[in-house]
């Protein structure tokens, strides 16, 4: 059944839908605000930002266009745009293979703000971070889709001045300055990591590979269906147009969170809410909160996905400048090994570019074989101790429901 508005809400102990916070509540009720964003960080790590600015019904309509307009344009032109081009990390990916024993299949596009390289990419005199994040887009050689990229750039605009008014707020809401968030991310001088993602459906799978996928979702802790937190951002933003995104509540229940744009007929089997956008909260955010706001895990289930049809969602990923150690805010040195699995002294950077190298295997075979080899190792262990750090805070999360309720579900 589809409705048009969804609300937090607890049954005994379990979380049954996202918290929802409402931005008109800041002009209008600004400490609920807070409030509520307050517990939707704490008690989930996910929320609905309904009445989001800049993301209007009109406006996702238009994006979700533009968009699927992309992804159904035929293969050679979107190849014209292949993300190995260049060496930074922008551009089209083609689907993953349905075999490979994963529970996904989806392609994808990159992108981010364009900038002039500060280097040649392998100026090993120059940070990592220096070299592969900062460089232009790689765009579809083609006059078929006139409105893609001016879409893309108008997404991005607003997507960076949400972020950096929700960072600000969420500083506040922890009861610190908000102008320590700008400690971390320079408005004017950004590093980010945006994609444009395109899902598709269980039948795209041999009939024989179908059931083991659905058996694999029905796992809590399945490693092959992609089940993860967002490490390196301070929060992450999400629009998409079908369901298929799940998050892990407290009480290690996966719930479905909302579509935020009806591009279809027919019924959705979760909330539609127009004009929100999904925020879930980094692996940044919880070490600078010190493990008051965790990052919670989540995925994309496939068979949620309706027969016949594809899922392309929008998430953005901006990250903080990556010199330096992350010192939880209202502290003023860093601890050796923070609440959120976070050691003082790594280098984030190096860190970020890992996880960009893992991501995307076929730009790292043809610009980054030899760095890659030489992070991988720290990156995974970083990688486990944030992804430990953030099953036990949920666990710590799912004990504090039961003792609210009076309950010992689990």
């Amino acid at each position: 059944m589809t409705s048009e508005k969804s609300s937090a809400h607890k049954t005994g102990s379990i979380l049954q839908e996202l918290p929802t916070v409402d931005w008109l509540d800041l002009a209008r009720h600004r400490e609920k605000f807070l409030n509520d964003l307050r517990y939707a960080l704490s008690d989930c790590g996910f929320l609905v930002l309904t009445n989001a600015p800049g993301l209007d019904d009109d406006f996702q309509q238009r994006a979700f266009r533009e968009v699927r307009g992309f992804f159904d344009a035929p293969m050679d032109i979107k190849k014209t745009a292949h993300i190995s081009n260049t060496p930074y990390f922008r551009g089209y990916t083609l689907p993953t293979p349905a075999d490979r024993g994963h529970g996904q299949v989806i392609e994808n596009f990159q992108y981010g703000f364009e900038q002039t390289p500060e280097c040649d990419h392998d100026d090993k005199s120059q940070p990592i971070h220096k070299r592969l994040f900062r460089g232009p887009n790689t765009w579809p050689k083609t006059d078929s889709m006139p409105g893609f990229r001016p879409l893309i750039e108008e997404l991005n605009e607003t997507y960076h001045h949400l972020t950096h008014q929700l960072g600000e707020l969420i500083v506040e809401s922890l009861g610190e300055d908000p102008s320590e968030f700008k400690r971390y991310f320079d408005y004017d001088d950004p590093d980010l990591a945006a994609s444009l993602n395109h899902n598709y459906s269980l039948e795209v799978f041999a009939e024989d590979a179908q059931a083991q996928v659905r058996r694999d979702y029905e796992k809590f802790d399945s490693t092959n269906v992609g089940a993860h937190i967002d490490g390196p951002p301070f929060v992450a933003l999400l629009i998409n147009d079908r369901p298929g995104l799940q998050v892990v509540a407290g009480e290690g229940q996966w719930i479905n969170a909302p579509v935020t744009c009806r591009t279809a007929e027919g019924e959705y089997s979760v909330p539609v809410i127009p004009g929100a956008v999904i925020v879930n909260t980094g692996g940044t955010l919880m070490h600078l909160s010190e493990g008051k706001y965790s990052a919670t895990l989540h995925r994309v289930n496939t068979t949620l996905i309706p027969n016949g049809e594809t899922r392309v969602s929008m998430p953005y990923f901006l990250l903080p400048k990556m010199e330096g150690d992350l010192i939880p805010f209202g502290q003023h040195t860093a601890s050796t090994v923070g609440a959120a699995g976070y050691e003082a002294g790594r280098d984030r950077g190096a860190n970020a570019c890992a996880n960009r190298m893992g991501t995307f295997p076929q730009v790292t075979r043809r610009w980054w074989k030899d760095e890659f080899e030489e992070l991988i190792r720290v990156q995974r262990e970083e990688v486990e101790a944030e992804t430990s750090a953030a099953y036990k805070l949920a666990a710590e999360r799912g004990k504090r429901y039961q003792k609210d309720t009076g309950s010992d579900s689990a």
